[in-house]
């Protein structure tokens, strides 16, 4: 009964992993060259400060965690967008972002607070927060 036990173990870890390792090839590993990972995505086009902006939804919890990580320019869109259900502050960092990226804190479809957030190869690990309660967040590449 014991080498029962310990099999049904092994065997259960075994899938666990496989498991674990396809969510996170489908929803975590970039692509190479930074492009055909927004393929699937929607994209949308909004007026922000005076410019027509071509963005991507981040409309899933793996995008909003994936934001605009490993792109690197020349992409066909500005930038990402992301709505929150519940107005709060949101802190946005830039771990494998490779770009320059202007955020846009917007409550109520008003811009309320602009940061630049510095490619993590110019300045390493950053974050930057909202001035207070906002809706959206506007990731623009510079």
């Amino acid at each position: 009964m014991h080498n029962f036990v310990r099999i049904a173990l092994i065997t259960t870890a075994f899938f666990v992993a496989i498991v674990a390792y396809r969510f996170y090839a489908q929803n975590f590993r970039s692509p190479k060259d930074g492009r055909t990972l927004w393929e699937d995505y929607e994209v949308i086009t909004k007026e922000v400060d005076g410019k027509e902006l071509k963005l991507v939804v981040a409309d899933n919890s793996a995008r909003f965690q994936q934001g605009l990580m490993y792109v690197r320019k020349p992409v066909d869109f500005d930038g990402m967008i992301f709505y929150f259900k519940t107005p709060q502050p949101q802190v946005f960092w830039n771990r494998n972002t490779y770009e320059d990226l202007d955020v846009y804190w917007i409550q109520n479809d008003n811009v309320v607070g602009k940061s630049m957030l510095p490619s993590v190869e110019k300045s390493g690990l950053k974050t930057v927060t909202s001035p207070g309660f906002i809706d959206t967040v506007i990731e623009v590449i510079r």
